[in-house]
């Protein structure tokens, strides 16, 4: 459609043209509007801006020039001349049915530097910010569709999960836009067959959602894969079947919440544990597990304790055990301190990371001067923005207030969420979203958490954020499309005041905290191994009148146990649940996982455990230390408004983790990129990009079986050579891919081999190399086959370290790479066959 049935569709709304002819998203928005009643009822403000949208698209796309729409006077569209001069737009005529209308750049003047550049071009410009390019892919990508991995660090971390030890943990870590995901569902999906489960932990159902929705598109599978709490007959016999594919094996993966892993799916899951079908455990939005765990929702830390004792399980049963994987978009040193401490053993683990900082957004901050220039501001920039759009704030009042606000203002298509809503209003509120019934979403910062919309195009802050972390997280909501977007944060004196109260860590005090630990102690049982089991719902002596069984009670006890766990005074473990069959009645069985509920495993790491000078030498400093990175984290919050360096260099620090040397950890790199910043203009510097780091291959002992035929064609070496002539059929050709499939069948998973052959390992476990690269390739059994008319470098006939195979094909008159003279086949000492004849030892 173009802009001219735009024009008519707004003059005939009776005949408004069809949204699905429609390929500009802004006027499929408009149209949807106009279309749309119900709940989210259309007003001045909605309207004015999604006509905005359409004006200001058009004239970027046409080199600055607004074209011009004529626009009814009637209801809905606004009547008055005010509402279209907030939104910038100018009235070139005024008819007593219609205005005739074109739009202008907006340029408030109360935003620096806005005089001189506009905050909205780059948004109406759609102007591409990333700069990564897709890399050639594995064969094995084609089971879900692909062809080419999103960036490059995509494809090594996909190749390290794939080639994770068993038992070891890897955290992943991706900029948002680079196929994180991918990471999750195609392991999954490969390691699935004929069986296989893997539990994907997420931190909101929102998010379960939307990973179902986007692994049936990818699989064509069609029963459920989100596991969430759902009291309705039809959500009980959902929750039923997955719980049983789980047991059998028949569920590939399962997105589930940190409380449904732990208490309903707990059973099934180590029922899988123990067939031997659980391929992997991903908690996906990793960080979550140290900004949540701490104090809002302690289960996060909780899986640490259920991982290790699925490995012992797994263990026990003769099974190899599975891989941890841990994904993120942004991790702190803090953050990864976390997560090794809870999830480094009994494996190793690895960090595989390319870190480059979103280009697409700019940024733009206004200090006001109270809340009702705050109110001013908003309600104009609201007006001028294109949508959709994410208004955040810090408190659930404030989302609630500012809410209304903006109801009251004429923005009608606009939900809220906050931690009370009911999660019937999330799923509608998502739906909606989705559906482009609504343009604007208030919220507090769960929202939007992995949720991929990806032509978001502006992010505001009614608030300070508490850490540097959480602002970023929540402005990399915007523009996951590669495209420009904006975050503008309005702040007053008096949100550095509830940044400072959020950001204080509420971790009990170290005599207070013992206090509890001796309460739970002394009710402690001791299992047959030395592990001990202690009650959650017992009340510490100083607060005798607390509910013990109380939600809050309880928290704080498990809180005492993390805080002690990071001391190192404690490990935090877990038991199996109890089976249905081994009691008589429903009620037994009832009484019996309610009381498993109560209880946590743990095992003692220092005997003085209950000493009031091992709780201030180790405890207190744990806890300081916490302290000290959430006021760091604030702090660079506000050096970020006072714009007094680049915006990217305060991300940078936020992120990047210097090596260490015990235990081993390598050095993450942070690559800057910024898409606009008030240092950048006034310096006069343009937007710019970083390039994203290439991660290098992280384990020293990767996850490879080796076939017997190979072990015996190798008869204890490391290289074999298998000599072949020319290629002079067809058939010869067949022949040659035969024994390559073969190969590959007894344990090959890295081939180098030319482009010209990449087709004869179309949907194979492998990766594919053209050159042989060994600092870049992983350590797994590898083989090269080196074309007839290439000289052959001396190091292709270097495997990686005895013990991991290197099997390579080359031509039968290719020269000694050392002395060109004669033929390498005349010289070979080591292992070597020629091509037909290892085909027939092998009856191919």
């Amino acid at each position: 459609m173009s802009f001219q049935n735009i024009q008519d569709s707004l003059c005939n709304l009776a005949s408004v043209g069809c949204v699905d002819t429609v390929s500009e998203t802004c006027q499929r928005r408009l149209l949807n509007a106009l279309q749309t009643s119900g709940f989210y009822a259309l007003a001045s403000g909605d309207l004015a801006a999604l006509i905005r949208h359409v004006l200001r698209r058009e004239a970027e796309q046409q080199g600055g020039n607004s074209p011009m729409l004529k626009v009814p006077r009637t209801s809905p569209f606004p009547k008055s001349r005010q509402v279209w001069d907030l939104s910038s737009m100018d009235i070139l005529d005024e008819q007593p049915d219609y205005f005739l209308l074109s739009a202008r750049p907006w340029m408030p003047d109360w935003l620096p530097d806005s005089e001189e550049q506009s905050p909205e071009v780059p948004l109406f410009q759609e102007s591409p910010r990333r700069n990564y390019q897709p890399e050639p892919g594995d064969p094995f990508l084609a089971e879900l569709d692909f062809n080419s991995y999103q960036s490059a660090g995509q494809r090594e971390s996909i190749r390290s999960i794939l080639t994770a030890p068993s038992q070891s943990t890897l955290l992943v870590n991706l900029p948002t836009g680079s196929g994180k995901s991918l990471c999750a569902h195609l392991p999954a999906w490969l390691k699935s067959k004929p069986v296989g489960v893997t539990v994907v932990v997420v931190p909101t159902v929102a998010l379960a959602i939307d990973q179902e929705r986007a692994f049936q598109e990818k699989t064509g599978i069609n029963f459920a894969t989100a596991y969430y709490s759902d009291t309705s007959i039809d959500g009980q016999e959902r929750r039923e079947e997955i719980r049983d594919r789980i047991r059998q094996g028949t569920q590939p993966i399962v997105f589930t919440s940190p409380e449904g892993l732990i208490e309903s799916l707990a059973f099934s899951v180590y029922e899988a544990t123990r067939q031997g079908f659980l391929r992997y455990l991903v908690i996906d939005e990793a960080h979550i597990v140290e900004q949540w765990g701490d104090e809002f929702r302690p289960e996060f830390q909780e899986l640490a304790g259920l991982r290790r004792d699925l490995l012992r399980l797994s263990q026990q049963q003769g099974h190899p055990g599975f891989p941890t994987l841990l994904l993120t978009a942004t991790v702190t040193e803090s953050c990864l301190d976390t997560l090794e401490t809870l999830f480094a053993q009994p494996g190793p683990f690895q960090l595989v990371s390319s870190v480059q900082l979103r280009p697409e957004p700019s940024y733009w901050f206004a200090r006001c001067a109270d809340e009702t220039v705050r109110k001013q501001r908003l309600i104009e920039a609201l007006h001028n923005l294109p949508r959709p759009l994410i208004v955040y704030g810090s408190k659930v009042t404030d989302v609630d207030r500012w809410h209304r606000e903006l109801q009251s203002a004429g923005f009608k298509r606009c939900a809220k969420m906050t931690g009370k809503s009911s999660q019937q209003d999330r799923l509608q509120l998502l739906q909606d979203w989705r559906a482009q019934r609504i343009d604007l979403v208030v919220a507090t910062s769960a929202f939007g958490l992995g949720v991929d919309l990806p032509d978001v195009r502006a992010v505001v802050h009614l608030c300070v954020p508490e850490t540097i972390d959480r602002f970023y997280q929540e402005v990399g909501r915007g523009g996951r499309d590669g495209k420009a977007t904006l975050s503008l944060t309005l702040y007053t004196q008096s949100d550095f005041e509830v940044a400072s109260a959020l950001s204080e860590i509420t971790y009990i005090t170290s005599d207070r905290g013992r206090m509890r630990w001796q309460a739970m102690f002394d009710r402690q049982e001791t299992l047959p191994d030395g592990r001990f089991q202690v009650p959650i719902n017992v009340s510490p002596p100083y607060n005798l009148d607390l509910d013990s069984t109380s939600a809050r009670n309880q928290d704080w006890n498990i809180r005492t146990l993390t805080l002690m766990s990071r001391a190192n005074l404690i490990e935090i473990d877990a038991e199996p649940p109890p089976q249905r069959f081994k009691f008589d009645s429903n009620e037994a069985f009832s009484k019996a996982i309610a009381q498993h509920r109560g209880l946590r495993t743990i095992q003692i790491r220092n005997d003085y455990h209950l000493s009031p000078e091992t709780w201030q030498e180790l405890v207190e400093p744990a806890r300081n230390q916490r302290q000290q990175w959430a006021s760091r984290s604030l702090s660079l919050m506000r050096e970020a408004l006072q714009s007094k360096r680049c915006t990217s260099e305060i991300f940078a620090e936020a992120y990047r983790i210097p090596a260490r040397s015990s235990p081993p950890r390598r050095r993450v790199h942070v690559e800057r990129s910024c898409g606009g910043c008030p240092f950048c203009r006034q310096q006069k510097a343009a937007p710019f990009s970083g390039v994203m780091p290439v991660p290098l291959p992280v384990w020293q002992e990767s996850n490879f079986q080796v076939g017997e035929v190979l072990l015996e064609l190798l008869a204890g070496e490391s290289v074999l050579v298998i000599f072949y002539g020319v290629m002079q059929s067809r058939q010869a050709e067949r022949d040659r891919n035969r024994l390559l499939q073969r190969l590959i069948r007894e344990g090959i998973l890295s081939i180098v081999a030319p482009q010209s052959m990449h087709d004869v390992f179309s949907k194979s476990l492998v990766f594919l190399f053209e050159d042989y690269q060994p600092l870049q390739m992983p350590k797994v059994p590898t083989l090269i086959y080196h074309p007839q008319d290439k000289a052959l470098p001396s190091h292709y006939c270097q495997p990686f370290k005895p013990g991991i195979p290197l099997i390579l094909f080359l031509p039968e008159d290719i020269p000694d790479p050392n002395a060109n003279h004669r033929k390498l086949q005349d010289v070979w000492t080591g292992r070597s066959f020629r091509l037909d004849i290892l085909r027939g030892e092998l009856g191919l």
